[in-house]
């Protein structure tokens, strides 16, 4: 290794300079040494004295100046600006219907109550957005394994601690009220994609610790119980692993893990079904209800009948004839929880297929524009985390469409920044938030062979 000389310093000095983000220069530095070192290396055993050969490597590197802005040009924060506006037509398409729903003499909702609590959310949800937005996502990969366990710790005390409504627990702070499982979603996202970075590596050893986490947070999700948010952690964590088990750096037998993963999550989907439907109760019900919607159109086929009814009747434009009914002599609107669960069958109803067809293209390309940005997604960790936000988005937007027009049993999947919901509209913005963080650093982040 040769001495940092006063050609090299005044070179490098030069170069970090024209950098404005100087945080990278420390990497910059490292990489150019390296490529003037090995000049040197070739100078030197030419005959060259180390001080003349330092000189020479560099006014082979060039201008200082122009390397400078041009490494500035290349490594600087950037702002993946389409997925943030999309989020912004998401959101004002939510607003919209909700201020149409509530205003509505037939709804239920009280209009400023529920606005006031909207803009709250939606301020809190803002300010989440910026935060992991702004927030160096690496520095997390190292506490991987403390973040998983402790979360697991959390959801167990707060299951046994926690109030209990229609037996899923909530965490009241004040006049907040949230359900555990949505604070532990993105911490099991986050922690699982460095436990992936570190134990994907094709040793049987270490996919057997790695499957034996992500089966141990499913299954803590499932008891909560939270039937929905386990299917959407099992589809984020198989889609890590996927890409893991996909990528160069994965050294085991491809094909066989990847079918022992998907037959084992089968066989696990399909073992559930088989005891929730020898259980019983309302699931049970409301799976037999979807497989036969005429078994109980009245009972619990209800909600699955009025969706029906509703998008049936509606129009390309303007409201469906059955968006109300009238019972004891009251007009109201037809279907319940209009402005959560069911808030795309609302909108398909009360404002027509156009606009439903409208919500869907912008959802579609959302999901489509942050797709491409985690394929310009360098580091694995940084990859790895946006793969699973996205898989996870797209899950959700998908299973709540497909529920709404009875394509999917009841499960309780919210539509994205578009169904009312506080916690849920919250921890999604701070998933975008972390989603955009981690593009934001893309280039930030030099990968050393």
């Amino acid at each position: 290794m040769f001495a940092l000389n006063k050609y090299i310093s005044d070179f490098l000095a030069g170069v970090c300079e024209q950098i404005k983000y100087k945080k990278i220069c420390g990497d910059i530095v490292e990489e150019l040494q390296g490529h003037i070192y090995e000049l040197m290396d070739r100078y030197i055993e030419d005959g060259m004295k180390e001080d003349e050969a330092a000189q020479k490597s560099i006014e082979q590197m060039g201008d200082p100046i122009l390397i400078g802005k041009a490494l500035n040009k290349t490594h600087r924060p950037k702002t993946e600006w389409s997925i943030l506006f999309l989020l912004g037509a998401m959101v004002l398409i939510g607003g919209v219907t909700l201020f149409f729903l509530a205003n509505d003499q037939a709804s239920l909702l009280n209009f400023n109550r529920i606005f006031k609590s909207y803009l709250v959310y939606i301020t809190i949800g803002i300010v989440a957005c910026t935060v992991f937005y702004f927030f160096d996502y690496t520095k997390l990969e190292k506490y991987s394994l403390f973040i998983f366990i402790t979360t697991i710790i959390f959801l167990l005390i707060s299951g046994k601690l926690g109030r209990h409504m229609n037996g899923v627990p909530y965490i009241s702070i004040g006049v907040l009220s949230f359900n555990p499982v949505s604070l532990a979603f993105p911490l099991f996202l986050i922690s699982f994609s460095g436990l992936v970075n570190r134990w994907a590596t094709g040793k049987i050893k270490n996919m057997l610790k790695l499957l034996g986490c992500a089966f141990s947070a499913v299954f803590i999700v499932l008891v909560q119980p939270s039937f929905s948010s386990t299917m959407l952690l099992s589809g984020g964590f198989i889609i890590i692993i996927t890409i893991a088990i996909m990528s160069k750096e994965f050294v085991g037998n491809r094909k066989r893990v990847l079918i022992s993963i998907y037959g084992g999550a089968t066989s696990g989907i399909l073992l559930l079904l088989i005891r929730i439907l020898r259980q019983g109760g309302y699931k049970a019900a409301r799976l037999r209800v979807f497989l036969n919607p005429s078994l109980d159109p009245y009972g619990y086929g209800y909600i699955n009948f009025l969706l029906n009814e509703m998008l049936s009747s509606a129009k390309l434009f303007g409201k469906s004839d059955s968006l109300y009914s009238t019972i004891e002599g009251v007009h109201r609107i037809a279907l319940p929880e209009a402005n959560t669960d069911y808030i795309f069958a609302y909108i398909v109803a009360a404002f027509g297929w156009i606009m439903g067809a409208l919500t869907i293209i912008v959802i579609a390309l959302a999901i489509v524009r942050m797709f491409l940005a985690t394929r310009r997604i360098h580091h694995s960790y940084g990859r790895y985390l946006a793969c699973s936000i996205v898989a996870v988005f797209a899950l959700q937007a998908l299973g709540n469409i497909l529920m709404n027009i009875g394509m999917a049993p009841i499960l309780g999947f919210s539509l994205p920044f578009i169904s009312y919901g506080g916690t849920n509209f919250v921890v999604n913005m701070a998933l975008i938030g972390l989603l955009l963080g981690v593009y934001r650093r893309k280039d930030l982040i030099i990968i050393h062979s």
